[in-house]
């Protein structure tokens, strides 16, 4: 680690945090820290004279850490925290991981339609626009780099005249990007230049406070303050692991359905979350409510209306999370008229497992399958649900809730086997972290 990360990692740190690790640190260490410490405030005396105390405290401790010859030790303590922020930047009310990019400010395309905000990074391509449409129907949109790749809509919502679409790369069939700043809309005949700005960084852009310490040592959560409440930051060992939502769900149950016809629909119940509570020293209450008019996802703005001057323990019960790949396949025999086979299929979705424990056959063209959940041993984790989908049924539908998954399926009477594929699964972790904000 170079010095100017060392640098960067402690003008972002939180000073009790730096203080804890430097006790630490120094534990054990026959040294003379007071005349350590004088040396290397006497060095940087004409600094202290221009800068605050608060401001020079960083650089005392890089002096302390070059004294005793121990830079690489310290930096692989704190940078566990701090460090796993590095990679990442605030579009909007959201934190993304990577180069991203987006819209400053809108941009007037016609009279009546304007770009409202764009998010550009590696796995997302999103426009946000006030566009009435004439027609039931999206007109010819396409957008493309310099380097001539061309994205097309992979998928659109249209709300009283807000026009939401999600760019994919058709030629390849996949949502894998390489983003740039500079951009060309092309809506109809007509085409437009777009020029984004690139995502401030989390680390180097104001304090990063770390939560209170969990048994849950794969994830880190953090928090950095904002006019009106906290921006808060989650980092993961596993790299593929992918914030959904931050607190506890609206809703305990999860439905799921899928329908083959005329390709493929899917529909299923929301990632919303309650609002988060915070508590003060007199036990008062605050709601702290995802921020208002937001773009991107997932929010990661919560704002209140608290004292400034409040000392405020934020309580998050449980984060959101999931994996944005594929899990594989697995074959299903189709039993006979009122038989039920005995399975017990053990699937690995890496952060927690399932098993299929059986099938039914509820009728003629209709099947029932059981699936235990939560069967694997990492604490704290809950499988919240999987997308579970077959081509060769004609739809199905399942239900999560705690540990048990049931998934109805619908088939031609003569089908004898059926293959379903298994991605995106998504967990509930309760972590019950404590930001305190003050």
């Amino acid at each position: 680690m170079t010095e100017k990360q060392i640098h960067t990692l402690m003008q972002n740190l939180d000073h009790d945090l730096l203080d804890k690790e430097l006790d630490d640190l120094m534990n054990g260490m026959e040294i003379d820290l007071d005349s350590i410490t004088q040396k290397a405030f006497t060095k940087l005396k004409k600094e202290r004279s221009k800068m605050k105390r608060k401001r020079i405290y960083p650089f005392v401790a890089a002096s302390l850490i070059a004294f005793v010859g121990i830079s690489n030790v310290y930096a692989a303590e704190i940078s566990d925290f701090v460090g796993s922020f590095f990679n990442q930047r605030a579009i909007y009310s959201t934190v993304v991981d990577g180069s991203a990019y987006y819209l400053k400010s809108p941009l007037q395309l016609e009279k009546e339609s304007k770009l409202e905000n764009v998010i550009f990074t590696k796995d997302r391509l999103e426009m946000g626009l006030t566009f009435p449409l004439t027609e039931d129907k999206l007109p010819e949109i396409s957008v493309a780099t310099a380097n001539g790749t061309l994205y097309k809509p992979g998928g659109y919502s249209y709300d009283n005249d807000h026009l939401l679409l999600s760019f994919w790369n058709e030629a390849e069939q996949n949502y894998s990007f390489s983003p740039t700043k500079e951009l060309k809309l092309m809506i109809g005949e007509k085409s437009y230049s777009i020029h984004l700005a690139e995502g401030e960084p989390v680390v180097g852009s104001g304090e990063i406070k770390p939560a209170e310490q969990t048994n849950i040592a794969w994830v880190n959560v953090g928090y950095k303050k904002t006019d009106r409440g906290v921006q808060i930051l989650t980092s993961f060992t596993d790299k593929d692991l992918k914030l959904v939502n931050i607190g506890e769900p609206t809703q305990k149950t999860v439905t799921q359905t899928f329908k083959n016809e005329n390709g493929i629909t899917t529909s299923g119940t929301s990632a919303m979350t309650k609002p988060l509570l915070g508590y003060d020293q007199e036990k008062n209450v605050y709601t702290y409510n995802q921020a208002k008019n937001t773009v991107g996802r997932p929010i990661t703005q919560f704002e209140a209306e608290a004292s400034a001057n409040k000392e405020i323990e934020l309580k998050i019960p449980s984060l959101l999370v999931g994996y944005e790949r594929d899990f594989g396949n697995f074959d299903v025999a189709i039993p006979e008229l009122n038989e039920e086979k005995r399975i017990d299929r053990e699937i690995d979705l890496k952060l927690q497992k399932i098993v299929l424990q059986s099938i039914k056959r509820t009728s003629a063209t209709t099947a029932e399958l059981k699936f235990a959940l939560n069967t694997g041993n990492t604490a704290e984790v809950a499988v919240r649900e999987v997308n579970l989908y077959s081509k060769d049924v004609q739809s199905g539908d399942s239900t999560w809730q705690d540990d048990v998954c049931t998934m109805r399926i619908s088939f031609d009477e003569k089908l004898q086997n059926a293959k379903f594929n298994v991605s995106w699964p998504n967990f509930v972790v309760n972590g019950h972290w404590t930001l305190k904000i003050n």
